[in-house]
């Protein structure tokens, strides 16, 4: 891995490690042989130029785009080829970061026709679509509206005469806008309509349409599309908008899973009236584990970097300290390093969770559905809102090279970004976790008993005391969990009383939850931080390994738990779980446990295992060579291709020559 020549700096960090990384590499891989796989596709891939990922900050967008659908197309040929798994596809858009021009083909156009579509559907579209002769995307959102399904303009009117469906984009505002791939990659799309049948609306519901000619690519009558222009990163991605006017498709064309549009017009729904939020909800809980690549690269970049640049002195007189060496690089970088793993064990419930929901649902059982919504929403929200913040603090402790984006962590966190928006504005989904919450907590206060991620509202606060007694106390995770729940309780509870006495003042709802937004988004917010502990604990405790490896996740998950109640201690001291006394005890911990952390800190980040080509960080390579590779980047700058820049005979030599010529 890397270069030969390691830096003695970095090569002495591994010296310290108190564990094998490999058997948490195997871990986070799925297993050894996973992990044997994972390293045999990087060595195809990364064999091949078109799979070189760090050469892309040179390119402009359209030979971004053209490179990187040039990597699409020869990864989907080897996968034909080679006859990869699923499993296998998963580990290759890994391995080259997402980075593909048909992301949402896999994603959300693949999964939407296996639950949303009969299975006569399926036999029609999915042979098609797993070869690639149908390119699809999933669009959704629209200039207008995103989250809010109800409110989307689109219409799909039947037209009983010619037993077709005609589907409009009526206005400005209802113009598709955001989905990946549709500018101008794909062919197909599923599109989300309100279906109107005698002048009736039937609800929102999914529509296959063809968007592109399948001999020469061009639009199709009645469509107009494009890409919606430049991001502030992902521009490797068309992401596109889309005009529909009086497209007509057949009336087969139509999803129909889980309701049907029979030839004379009759609406029937048979599956439950929510199952088109799988999909979402689906893509919500692969944003958790997309979340945990982008910290976790982040991370590691920002660690190596750190263990190899030196800075000042720690002691007087003898050789400057590596940055990684002083409590406050630590501070910013170790409580991202355990928010990545954070992220992955989240992830591993969450992900289960979901599996064991779709197996309800297909035997008619929708009853997990609101809170399966509620938690992957909540996660999404959470995760993902940290992540990006934590991304940036490690941009930051790189001092002026994470600035450039040969760094590739000014990159990761551009890409990042935007999953606090994409799939639902992070604040909207905190305000359809805590409507969630408002239900739940109305059930327990009326006797009724909540389950699940809500049966914390069960407990009786007047027997409530702080677990926390001892310093000890403190590195216990499951005592961590009960202020995490102790804070969502009392939160949850205030924001409800709150409701409930603007309610009963005569108030119009409208009004009153309006007045208490920012209060729900708090509670939200408490909740989901519990949550995560929660999962966190749960997640790692379901896993075996080696007593050495299990000692560092456990400091890892004590650091998360700790570093964020210390981070938000006003809340956990004005909901009463702890007393001053405890947040000293965590103050104190929490720099423990960042000097016990140190000796392993580049080993956890290897442990995770990015080849070099993956994480295209100059500064984060394996072998620690920051400096080389920094000024071997700066050599491929197009603009040191030549010893003078046209610029200079444009304009500069003008200014020069009059300057020569001129007297002071």
């Amino acid at each position: 891995m890397g270069s030969t020549a390691i830096n003695p700096d970095i090569a002495s960090e591994r010296l310290t490690a108190t564990f094998d990384p490999l058997e948490l590499t195997h871990l986070f891989d799925g297993g050894k042989e996973r992990t044997a796989r994972r390293k045999e596709l990087e060595k195809m891939l990364f064999s091949d130029p078109v799979f070189c990922l760090r050469d892309s900050i040179y390119q402009s967008n359209s030979e971004l785009y053209s490179a990187t659908m040039a990597r699409s197309v020869k990864l989907f040929r080897l996968q034909q080829e080679q006859n990869w798994s699923d499993e296998d596809l998963m580990l290759v858009l890994r391995i080259i970061r997402e980075q593909h021009c048909l992301s949402l083909h896999h994603s959300m156009f693949l999964p939407a026709i296996e639950r949303l579509a009969t299975e006569e559907q399926k036999e029609r579209w999915l042979p098609l679509a797993r070869r690639y002769q149908m390119i699809g995307t999933y669009a959704q959102t629209e200039l207008g509206h995103g989250t809010n399904l109800m409110e989307l303009e689109t219409t799909a009117t039947y037209d009983k005469a010619t037993d077709e469906l005609v589907l409009n984009t009526p206005k400005l505002s209802s113009i598709k806008w955001w989905p990946g791939n549709l500018g101008k990659s794909s062919n197909y799309a599923i599109v989300l309509a309100h279906l109107v049948v005698d002048n009736k609306r039937c609800g929102m519901h999914p529509f296959m349409v063809q968007l592109r000619s399948m001999v020469d690519h061009t639009p199709m009558p009645g469509i107009k599309l494009g890409v919606i222009g430049q991001k502030m990163g992902g521009n490797f991605n068309d992401n596109g908008f889309l005009f529909l006017n009086n497209v007509r498709i057949p009336r087969e064309n139509m999803l129909m899973k889980n309701a049907q549009l029979t030839r004379t017009g009759k609406f029937l729904s048979s599956g439950p009236n929510k199952a088109n939020y799988a999909t979402m909800i689906y893509v919500r809980v692969m944003i958790c584990t997309w979340t945990f690549g982008a910290l976790s690269a982040a991370a590691t970049a920002a660690i190596r970097y750190s263990s190899v640049r030196r800075q000042s002195t720690l002691s007087p007189g003898k050789q400057e300290s590596k940055v990684l060496d002083y409590q406050t690089q630590q501070y910013k970088l170790f409580p991202a390093l355990a928010t990545g793993y954070a992220c992955f064990f989240i992830h591993k419930v969450l992900s289960a969770k979901y599996q064991a929901m779709l197996i309800d649902m297909k035997s008619g059982n929708a009853k997990a559905l609101p809170e399966m919504h509620a938690w992957s929403s909540g996660m999404k929200a959470l995760l993902t809102d940290i992540a990006i913040y934590k991304m940036e603090i490690c941009r930051r402790s790189c001092g002026g090279h994470g600035y450039l984006r040969a760094s590739g962590i000014s990159d990761m966190v551009c890409g990042a970004t935007p999953l606090a928006t994409v799939e639902g504005e992070n604040t909207v989904l905190y305000l359809q976790v805590a409507r969630y919450l408002v239900k739940q907590i109305a059930k327990a206060l009326t006797g009724q008993r909540t389950t699940g991620t809500t049966e914390y509202m069960n407990m009786n606060e007047t027997s409530y005391i702080c677990p926390l007694q001892k310093p000890g106390d403190c590195r216990n995770v499951d005592f961590l969990c009960e202020l995490y729940q102790k804070r969502a309780y009392r939160t949850v509870l205030k924001v409800a009383q709150a409701l409930q006495r603007d309610m009963e003042s005569g108030k119009e709802e409208a009004v009153y939850m309006n007045n208490n937004l920012q209060p729900l988004v708090r509670m939200a917010t408490a909740h989901c931080y519990y949550v995560a502990m929660r999962n966190f604990v749960d997640g790692l405790a379901s896993v075996q390994v080696s007593p050495p490896a299990r000692k560092v996740l456990d400091k890892l998950c004590c650091l998360f738990g700790v570093h964020y109640i210390v981070t938000l201690s006003g809340d956990f001291l004005e909901s009463e779980a702890m007393g001053l006394e405890q947040l000293h005890w965590l103050q104190e911990l929490e720099l423990q446990l960042l000097a016990e952390i140190r000796p392993d800190a580049v080993t956890l980040v290897d442990a995770l295992d990015f080849h070099d080509e993956t994480l295209s960080s100059a500064i984060g390579c394996y072998d620690g060579r920051a400096y080389e590779r920094l000024y071997e980047a700066a050599l491929k700058e197009p603009m040191n291709q030549t010893e003078v820049e046209p610029a200079y005979d444009m304009y500069l030599k003008k200014l020069i020559m009059e300057g020569a010529q001129s007297k002071l």
